[in-house]
């Protein structure tokens, strides 16, 4: 799909606003349309975004950053056409509802609308597809906080005004490699997966690192885990690519919210000795405060286990165990 600037105006702003942020850049995000009353964002296929390497899926994670990011610009973008005025407005909750998986190989395209602006909050909801909007992968809800448009910065509004091409942040802006359509020779994107005897081999070696080696995602953002006693204590270190707001700089929501998908499901697969990876059914995310650039770790309680669904509450933090910085709850098919 092509860029689409004469019916809406919105798009250039949107993009740049998108480009600011690492994680978006390193996604390869294009924005497709903007305007007051909604964005389309493409996410281009790569295999280094691959959940499920037995299939070559990509990671909810990589969906729930593209569903959090189109609908942040779709605030933005209807603050600026009504106001006139740039707000950054931070994800106060998020809840992805997973249709389907995307298919490999293809493009995802995240529509989302901001449908109700009150003084203090923006709301939004979401639709991700490949062919068709009528075949949804994922819809989303969300609800974003308005800040002052003083609390910007004159670097980050004359960015997004295209003023100057500065990007806000010593930060790269390396873009993944997009895949032309076939799958990448140096990984197989199918390879079958015996994930109880990679369980069975991580807990002899008692390093559960082995588990997430096979993920490509979890090292796209960076993961490690480490097992203490019954615990598995999960780990994101502080990284530059992983930014979703240049200006704190904070982590992208969408990031912190895969990093505590990817912590369940390794849960789920250590404790519940699952003969398959897990497949996410619906995830709930709160904000609770800033993921400031620090490293932040994540443990998870499965709360219910049946033969078939599983769910499990997750619980985020960075300095301090007992100040999260957000908390999420998620259903899981196990059979």
């Amino acid at each position: 799909m092509k860029l689409n600037t004469d019916f809406f105006p919105l798009t250039q702003m949107a993009q740049r606003f998108v480009d600011q942020l690492a994680q978006c850049r390193r996604l390869g995000l294009n924005v497709l349309e903007a305007s007051e009353h909604h964005v389309l964002i493409e996410l281009p296929y790569s295999t280094e975004l691959i959940g499920y390497p037995d299939t070559g899926v990509i990671h909810g994670g990589v969906i729930t950053t593209l569903m959090d990011t189109a609908c942040g610009s779709a605030v933005v973008s209807a603050i600026y056409q009504k106001y006139q005025s740039l707000e950054i407005s931070p994800t106060l909750d998020l809840r992805v509802d997973y249709m389907k998986p995307a298919q490999p190989h293809k493009p995802v395209y995240g529509f989302a609308e901001c449908y109700r602006l009150s003084s203090n909050i923006a709301f939004t909801r979401a639709i991700a597809y490949q062919d068709s909007i009528d075949q949804p992968i994922a819809h989303a809800v969300g609800s974003f906080m308005r800040i002052s448009p003083e609390m910007v910065g004159d670097a980050f509004r004359q960015a997004l005004m295209g003023e100057t091409d500065t990007t806000i942040g010593a930060v790269s802006k390396t873009r993944l490699p997009l895949e032309a359509g076939a799958p990448s020779q140096s990984m197989p994107v199918t390879a079958p997966i015996d994930v109880q005897g990679i369980v069975k081999r991580a807990t002899e070696l008692n390093d559960f690192g082995h588990l997430l080696e096979h993920v490509p995602y979890a090292k796209f953002i960076g993961m490690k885990v480490e097992r203490f006693g019954d615990e598995l204590i999960f780990k994101l270190p502080a990284k530059d690519d992983n930014i979703g707001n240049p200006v704190l700089p904070a982590i992208h929501g969408g990031v912190i919210a895969g990093f505590m998908e990817m912590s369940a499901i390794v849960q789920l697969m250590v404790f519940m000795q699952t003969a398959k990876v897990p497949k996410v059914v619906d995830f709930s995310i709160d904000y609770l405060r800033a993921g400031l650039l620090k490293d932040s770790f994540v443990e998870c309680r499965i709360t219910r286990q049946g033969r078939r669904v599983a769910n499990v509450n997750i619980s985020c933090w960075q300095t301090n165990r007992k100040q999260l910085i957000a908390t999420a709850r998620a259903h899981f098919l196990i059979d």
